[in-house]
C-alpha cells in the first residue's frame, strides 16, 4: 500500500526536488521539462530548429547545451543546432499542432500520454497493460525515459516501459541495435523524413540480418553500407573514433552497443540523418549510402525508363497539369526521390511532384491523358514530365559535337531547346550551352537544339 501511494508524496511539497521525474497526478506543460540529474538531458515539448515558427510541436528528450565535439556536429541549414540536439521522439509521426497539449500519466491505465485537447483523443507514448500499482516517469542519467513502479523514496522498482527501446535516429551509450528473440522486438534507427520532419525516413541502421557480426545502412530495406566484422571494439569499415563496441549474444537477445569515455566526448551519439548519412558527435560521416545522390536519387533512376518500345526520362519543368493527380497518403511517408522511384516504375506515369514543396516530401502523381502546361509563374510547382526524345541518325550528328558517355551508357537527355537557361531543382540556374556540363545532382547532355533539329529535316 506504501509503494502505491509513493508517488503522491512527491507532490506533497517535494516535487521540485525531483526535476527529473514526472509523478503519478502531476501535469507537464507545454514549455516545462524535466531535466536529468546529470544535467546532460531534457524532456518535453519542442519544435525542430530548422521550423521555429512551425505550429507542429513534438516531444522527446534533447541534450541540453552540449559544449564541446558537438559544437559542430550541424551546419545552419540542418535540423538541429548546438543549443539543442534532438535524440529521441515520443510522437514522431503525429506532431501537436498547438501549444495547449499536456503530458501526463492517465490514471486509468498508468501510461505516460500527450493531452493535447482536455482529456479528449490521448496520444500514447508508453503501451504497457494497465498498471495496478501507481507508476512515475522518470529521465535517468544515461537519457533513458522509463516509466516504473517506484519505492517509497521515489527510486525504481520496476521498469515497466523505457526509451532506449524505441529508438528514433539517435543511439545513445546502453542502447541497442539488434532483435530481442523472446518478443520478436528490433532495435534499429531510422532517419527524418527531412531535414524539418522528424517522420520516419528511408534509411535504417541495424544488424545486419545476414552477417551478425556486423551493422548495416539501409535504404527502403535495400543495404547499401555495412560495418565489417566487431574487431577488439572496433569496426573494420567504420572509423568511430573514441567509441568502443561490444556485441553481446544469447538465447534471449543479440545486439551491439557502445561506451565512451567522459575522457573522449560528454555527448556521445550515433545519428543516421535524412540524407543516409551516419554521424558521431563531430558530425563526422561514418558511412552513407552510396548508392544515392544528394537528393536520395540512385543511378538505376536516372537512366531512361522503357515503356512500349521507347525510352524515356522524368525531367524537371515549372508549370501545371491539366487535371487533378493522385495524391499518395501522407502516412506513407514518402520524399520526392520515393516518389521518382514509383513513377519510374509505372509505365502509365507521366508526371510527378512532391506533394509538400516546402521540403519535398509526399507524392503526386498523374497517369496518362493529362498534359503539362508550361509557365513561369513563381506559384507554379516543379513537375517532373515524362519527355520522350525524338530519334535522330546518329551519322545527321555534326562531327565537331562532345560526348560526356562513357562505356555506351546514356546521360540524362534535357527537353530540346535553343540556348536558354533552365531552372535547375533547388533554385539553381545553369546556363545551357552544347556540349556538357555539370548540374547539382546529375550531368546533362544537350545533343542538339530545337533549330538545329528543324533546319536538318
Amino acid at each position: 500500500m506504501l509503494v502505491r501511494f509513493s508517488c503522491f508524496l512527491l507532490l506533497m511539497g517535494h516535487s521540485y526536488s525531483f526535476p527529473h521525474k514526472l509523478p503519478h497526478g502531476k501535469v507537464l506543460k507545454d514549455g516545462d521539462e524535466l531535466v536529468s540529474a546529470s544535467g546532460k538531458f531534457k524532456f518535453g515539448h519542442f519544435t525542430p530548429s530548422s521550423t521555429p515558427y512551425s505550429s507542429k510541436r513534438y516531444v522527446g528528450v534533447w541534450y541540453n547545451k552540449p559544449t564541446d565535439r558537438t559544437k559542430s556536429l550541424y551546419n545552419e541549414d540542418e535540423v538541429q543546432s548546438s543549443s539543442k540536439v534532438v535524440l529521441w521522439i515520443a510522437n514522431r509521426n503525429n506532431p501537436i499542432l498547438h501549444k495547449s497539449s499536456t503530458l501526463r500519466i492517465d490514471s486509468s491505465d498508468g501510461n505516460l500520454k500527450i493531452f493535447p485537447n482536455g482529456d479528449e483523443n490521448p496520444v500514447e507514448i508508453t503501451s504497457v497493460g494497465a498498471v495496478r500499482n501507481i507508476t512515475c516517469v522518470s529521465l535517468l542519467k544515461s537519457g533513458n525515459l522509463v516509466l516504473h513502479v517506484p519505492y517509497l523514496n521515489g527510486s525504481i522498482n520496476h521498469v515497466l516501459w523505457q526509451s532506449f527501446d524505441y529508438p528514433t535516429d539517435t543511439l545513445l551509450p546502453g542502447m541497442k541495435l539488434g532483435i530481442n528473440f523472446q518478443t520478436g522486438h528490433q532495435w534499429f534507427l531510422q532517419s527524418w523524413l527531412a531535414y524539418d520532419s522528424p517522420d520516419q525516413g528511408r534509411f535504417n541502421v541495424g544488424m545486419d540480418p545476414n552477417v551478425t557480426s556486423q551493422l548495416m545502412v539501409s535504404c527502403r530495406g535495400q543495404v547499401d553500407q555495412t560495418s565489417g566484422d566487431l574487431v577488439n571494439g572496433k569496426f573494420k569499415s567504420w572509423d568511430i573514433i573514441g567509441y568502443n563496441f561490444s556485441y553481446i549474444s544469447n538465447k534471449k537477445e543479440k545486439y551491439f552497443t557502445y561506451s565512451v569515455s567522459e575522457d573522449v566526448t560528454s555527448f556521445p551519439m550515433l545519428q543516421i540523418d535524412w540524407h543516409g548519412s551516419l554521424r558521431d558527435d563531430r558530425g563526422q560521416s561514418i558511412a552513407s549510402c552510396s548508392m544515392f545522390d544528394q537528393y536520395g536519387v540512385s543511378d538505376e533512376y536516372k537512366r531512361p525508363r522503357t515503356c512500349n518500345a521507347s525510352n524515356s526520362y522524368l525531367v524537371p519543368k515549372s508549370g501545371f497539369m491539366s487535371g487533378d493527380g493522385i495524391k499518395l497518403r501522407e502516412s506513407d511517408n514518402m520524399t520526392l526521390a520515393d516518389c521518382r522511384q514509383k513513377c519510374f516504375k509505372d509505365c502509365s506515369c507521366v508526371a510527378y511532384a512532391a506533394a509538400n514543396r516546402a521540403n519535398d516530401t509526399g507524392c503526386e502523381i498523374w497517369s496518362r491523358g493529362t498534359e503539362f502546361k508550361e509557365s513561369n509563374d513563381d506559384n507554379n510547382s516543379e513537375i517532373y514530365v515524362e519527355f520522350i526524345p525524338p530519334v535522330v541518325d546518329s551519322q545527321e550528328r555534326p562531327s565537331n559535337r562532345s560526348s560526356c558517355s562513357s562505356s555506351g551508357d546514356i546521360v540524362v537527355f534535357i527537353e530540346l531547346c535553343s540556348k536558354k537557361k533552365i531552372q535547375r531543382t533547388r533554385g539553381e540556374v545553369v546556363a545551357v550551352t552544347n556540349g556538357c556540363f555539370i548540374g547539382t545532382s546529375v550531368m546533362l547532355l544537350l545533343l542538339f537544339s530545337l533549330e538545329e533539329t528543324h533546319s536538318r529535316r
